[in-house]
């Protein structure tokens, strides 16, 4: 009996000692030695990381736009024509018609505003005060009044000081060119209109955004409106959020990037740090109560609408060819379907061999099954997850979804590697084709 357990030992330290020659002997084959505090996959739960894209829905886009008041509301830098039959304009026996044209292939908004046809009397602009210089009565404050009731501003004062009498007024007031809110539009999203398909793996670093400075009609100055006038929804290059910049932020911010606005505008419990830098998400979950202000929507003169561009990749590494991949803006992938972009697969979506897994030697056939996924916490920890591409056909919650600046790896078990490097050693030639098809069973 003793002698046999000598044997049994002699025969498996005969065996790694075999196992160990191959190893060092060989080429071309990957273990992997820092697998062992790895977490397996199927013990993670998937509520720990981020939610589903899959699962977000669109805000309503009629959220960003504002209400427009029944009547005009006259404020400062409204355009009026004013007619006083005998007074304004004086010795004028005709009603003065002011005619204005615009040329019909215009864009969205000209400047200084876009009613066209004819208005009754005579220019008159409402100065900052929100009041206006009539002759004979001076100064009116016509501010926050609708057309009717700055008419009837206009014939009280002139009652009062005995210039018309009454039931012989003749008095036209008319909104001519509404006031306007010159706003500045940032989007880092793509402004070219062609659309060209690239592989997964390429990726637009040369990129050009656009600017433009437009001019937004009062009760039409708002996030809903600079987007329709830029180009449309932000495109998938893009974040699914929006910052809307006041003016005031520039005194207090010097310089400002994507991650600075990200720290401004997310305080404690959601609170925001700068009310002067405002984040608009463009998609939510159901479950989530989402409410966007309306003031935070309204822009106004010099603030700037910024559409930042979309930043979400992972890196592939190992056995797979070290790329830098996009991820889907509105969809997951789990950890295959990240494979299949890296092209680390036969049939992959570019139609590749997948010579990187099998280069024709019979001593790969053993194809690589252990992926190791890095992952960055939001605390900035990192965790490192072990996932079993066998298990994963099988078991769905071994495909983890990819977030992103995962690093993503393929390699080899050590017994598909042993194997490997034992089919490469004896060189496979001898081993029959039915043995082969078997050993990946």
């Amino acid at each position: 009996m003793i002698r046999m357990n000598v044997s049994r030992r002699l025969a498996n330290m005969t065996l790694a000692a075999l196992a160990t020659a191959l190893l060092v002997t060989s080429t071309g084959c990957h273990l992997v030695s820092s697998a062992q505090h790895a977490i397996p996959a199927h013990r993670l739960d998937p509520s720990l990381f981020d939610c589903p894209r899959e699962s977000m829905v669109q805000i309503s886009y009629a959220a960003l736009g504002q209400d427009r008041p029944a009547e005009h509301l006259i404020g400062a830098g409204d355009t009026l024509s004013v007619f006083i039959f005998g007074v304004f304009p004086p010795n004028e026996d005709e009603t003065p018609v002011q005619q204005r044209a615009q040329a019909i292939n215009q864009r969205y908004y000209p400047p200084r505003g876009t009613v066209v046809g004819p208005s009754t009397g005579l220019p008159i602009r409402v100065d900052e005060r929100g009041m206006i210089e009539l002759p004979l009565v001076g100064a009116l404050s016509l501010a926050g009044k609708t057309i009717p009731e700055a008419i009837e501003v206009i014939r009280q004062a002139y009652r009062a000081k005995d210039i018309l009498k009454e039931g012989n007024e003749r008095i036209n007031v008319g909104l001519q060119i509404p006031r306007v809110r010159r706003v500045v539009v940032l989007r880092e999203d793509t402004p070219n209109e062609t659309i060209a398909l690239v592989p997964p793996q390429v990726n637009d670093e040369v990129h050009r955004g656009s600017g433009q400075v437009i001019d937004l009609p009062i009760y039409e100055n708002d996030v809903l409106h600079a987007l329709a006038a830029t180009g449309g929804l932000p495109g998938t290059d893009a974040a699914r959020e929006l910052y809307v910049i006041r003016r005031e932020a520039a005194q207090n911010t010097a310089f400002m990037n994507e991650r600075m606005l990200q720290t401004l505008t997310t305080g404690p419990e959601g609170m925001s740090v700068n009310p002067n830098i405002i984040r608009i998400p463009l998609v939510v979950q159901p479950c989530d109560v989402t409410t966007i202000l309306p003031e935070s929507t309204i822009l106004h003169d010099g603030d700037v609408l910024f559409v930042p561009r979309r930043h979400e990749y992972f890196v592939t590494g190992g056995l797979l060819p070290g790329s830098r991949i996009a991820l889907p803006r509105d969809e997951d992938i789990d950890v295959i379907e990240a494979i299949a972009m890296a092209t680390g697969s036969p049939g992959g979506p570019l139609g590749l061999s997948g010579a990187v897994l099998a280069n024709g030697n019979p001593g790969f056939i053993r194809e690589a099954t252990r992926v190791m996924v890095l992952r960055k916490l939001p605390d900035g920890r990192q965790i490192t997850i072990r996932v079993d591409l066998d298990r994963a056909m099988k078991d769905s919650k071994e495909r983890i979804r990819i977030q992103p600046e995962d690093v993503v790896m393929v390699h080899q078990k050590p017994s598909g590697s042993i194997f490997n490097v034992t089919l490469n050693w004896l060189g496979g030639n001898w081993v029959p084709n039915a043995f082969l098809i078997n050993a990946n069973d």
